[in-house]
Parts: C-alpha cells; structure tokens; sequence
C-alpha cells in the first residue's frame, strides 16, 4: 500500500479498480495515468491493482492497493484484504472497467463493508465466430453476465448507441444506465513533424511514395481481420502507387495473416506493440483502418484521431459516435467493396484535404474525449 497525497475530507472517495498495471506488461497502464491524475483532481482516489506490477506512485491518487497474487487462491485472498483496506481508509465506493473476478468478490463482500458499485461496459465481445452456434459454455456465461449486471447500483457503458444496446443485453434496469465515454490523452498520441514522419517511415522500411495503411486492433474475426488481404488487394489494384497495409496487435488470426503476407509484399506483421510505443507508427501512417464486425468504445479510434490521422471504419458498436456525425469514411459491417473504396477516396484525397481531415478528428479528440472531461462525466455519475 502506497500513498502519494492526503484525502480532502469534503470530497467524495473513489476505488477505481485497474485489471492490469505495469509500465512494462500492459497495454492498458499507457491510458491510466493521465486519467487518474484528472480524476485525482476531483475526488479523493485509491488505484487497487489486480494485476501487474504497480508502480511506487500515480500522480493524483492518494493510495495504490495491491490485490495482485500468483495464482487464484492468492489472489481471492489479497482482493479480500484489499477491500477491507480500503473500507478502513473510509473508501466504499468502486468504479470497475469489466473486471468479473473482482466484480464477483464485491458482491460476495457487500454484507460486510456495504459499498457501491459502478460498473463499466461496453460491447458485445462475446459474438460468436461465423458459422457456429452458440455453446453451452457461451450460454452459462452470458447468464452470469445479467446476473451480476443486476446486482451492481449503477451501469455505466459509451459512447450514445451502446447504451440501449448494453441496457437490453444485460437486462438493465433504465434508472441504473449511465453514459460515460473513453478517454484519450492527446499529449501522449500527437502529429509528428514532416522530419519525424520520414524518419519513423524510414525504420520500418516504408517508402516515401507508399500509402501507409495502419490497422491495430486484436488479431480475430470479430475485428474483421480476415478482411485485411483481400481489401489490400483491391486498393492496390485501385490505386496508381504502392499501397502498405501495416498489422499491430495478436490474437487467434495471426498465424493466418502471416500466411497471407507470403506474396503480399505490401502485408507488413509487426504483431503486438506495447501501447507506448504507438504513437509513432499512427503519426507516420496516411490513413486508420477499423474493419470490425463488432466494438464497443473503440479506443483505437480515439488513439488515431489523437494522432490526426484520417480514418476509414465500419459502423460498429459505438463507432459512428466516436469520430462524429456526417463523417464520411464509414461502412456497413462486413462490407470490403465499400471499406476498399473508402480507403481508395481516402488516398485520393489531395494532401491538404487530408491534412485538415486529420486536424478536424483530433480537435474532436481533445474536445470530446480528453482525460478532463471524462474525468467531469464520471465525478456527476458517482
């Protein structure tokens, strides 16, 4: 237990629990700390970790709580303790960002410490692949899942569209759904410079003349991976220049996509890249691909508009709510002629257009989802 700065006494006194934190592991930790240090400003705040290597300290939060352990019977045990050293500090009050495991142990533990809890989701990450019916295992699942929803005081989910859809998924009762968006810290995600683009370009091997398409997401049917060779092909038979397809990220497609990039020379698999080394590759790419057939709150998003990189993604999830009304690089789910055209316009687009595209999406970033703002949302909500 790690204490940075004393509670202010007058303001209220928040858990936000973190799945995973470690500034060499988790993709996640990149997001957190700008968040936190806004939220910190707001209300008094406990960082209760259940994976990872928490750091020493995170600006803005009074105490970092570990509930990490090396197997499930360690970590049932440091949760349990974690959430009597929290109600000792006077802190009954649990913001969680899908966390089941712990989810589980707050509503095991509510007899004893009677705290509440806030409960975050967003998504249908459960669809089932193409083809195959839904398993018993897939059932049970999603049954637990509205169990615990409804045992929970408040739901929170993002961005507009979702919250009808998370609200009748689950079972949510209308006066437990609040709005609550994702947030994306623009100092960390930003444009490069001409001088940095040629340079970061010049590392991977990208040529001046290519058209840089940059996709990071997981590597699986639900994120439209098994879209990506073909549309490469039809954009590259579109279009009078090189065209680059950029992969980052893992998962079930990956051994797929590295058979499909055997005669693509174009098809480049960098695999998984921790998050704090992104923000190069989205300022030196010329466009953002999101073929997904499902999302939620997509932050791959927020990362690219951030970085004033123009993008082309389907409409799935919340994603049409994200970059904006009247965005004109959206397509149906699971259409490749429109996603192989988009890309197509996009690249045809003169590079000042392009350029003030760009900017629009990362004002729109920094308006709209900056750590402040969201960090106002959630202190109205608790």
């Amino acid at each position: 237990m790690k204490t940075e700065t004393g509670p202010t006494p007058s303001r209220a006194k928040v858990v936000y629990v973190v799945p995973h934190l470690s500034s060499e592991e988790s993709e996640h930790f990149a997001h957190i700390p700008a968040f936190l240090e806004a939220l910190g400003k707001r209300v008094d705040l406990i960082a209760l970790v259940e994976r990872g290597t928490p750091p020493e300290r995170l600006p803005g939060v009074h105490m970092i709580v570990s509930a990490v352990g090396r197997n499930r019977l360690s970590r049932l045990f440091g949760s349990i303790r974690a959430v009597r050293s929290c109600a000792r500090a006077g802190y009954r009050t649990y913001f969680l960002r899908y966390s089941r495991f712990f989810l589980i142990m707050l509503i095991v533990t509510y007899p004893f410490f009677g705290h509440r809890i806030f409960l975050w989701r967003s998504g249908t990450a459960d669809l089932i692949e193409h083809g195959r019916r839904r398993t018993v295992r897939q059932r049970l699942n999603d049954g637990l899942n509205q169990l615990l929803s409804r045992c929970v005081h408040t739901f929170v989910t993002g961005p507009e569209s979702m919250v009808p859809v998370m609200r009748a998924r689950w079972h949510v009762p209308g006066n437990k759904m609040r709005l609550l968006y994702n947030d994306i810290d623009s100092n960390r995600f930003v444009p490069l410079s001409p001088e940095e683009r040629a340079e970061v370009r010049r590392r991977h091997g990208w040529g001046d003349d290519e058209f840089v398409v940059l996709f990071v997401h997981r590597l699986s049917f639900r994120r439209g991976t098994r879209l990506l060779a073909p549309l490469l092909d039809h954009v590259g038979a579109d279009l009078r220049r090189p065209v680059r397809l950029v992969v980052v990220g893992d998962g079930p497609d990956r051994s797929l996509l590295t058979h499909q990039s055997t005669g693509r020379p174009g098809l480049q698999i960098l695999g998984a890249v921790p998050n704090r080394d992104l923000p190069p590759l989205y300022g030196a790419a010329d466009c953002f691909l999101m073929p997904s057939y499902e999302e939620g709150f997509p932050r791959v998003l927020l990362e690219a508009m951030s970085s004033a990189l123009p993008i082309v993604t389907t409409g799935a999830g919340g994603s049409a709510d994200v970059v904006g009304p009247d965005y004109p690089f959206i397509c149906d789910v699971g259409d490749l002629t429109g996603l192989a055209e988009k890309v197509a316009e996009v690249a045809h687009l003169p590079l000042a257009e392009r350029t003030a595209l760009g900017g629009r999406l990362r004002e729109r970033a920094r308006h709209e989802f900056s750590p402040q703002r969201v960090a106002q949302m959630l202190e109205d909500i608790l």
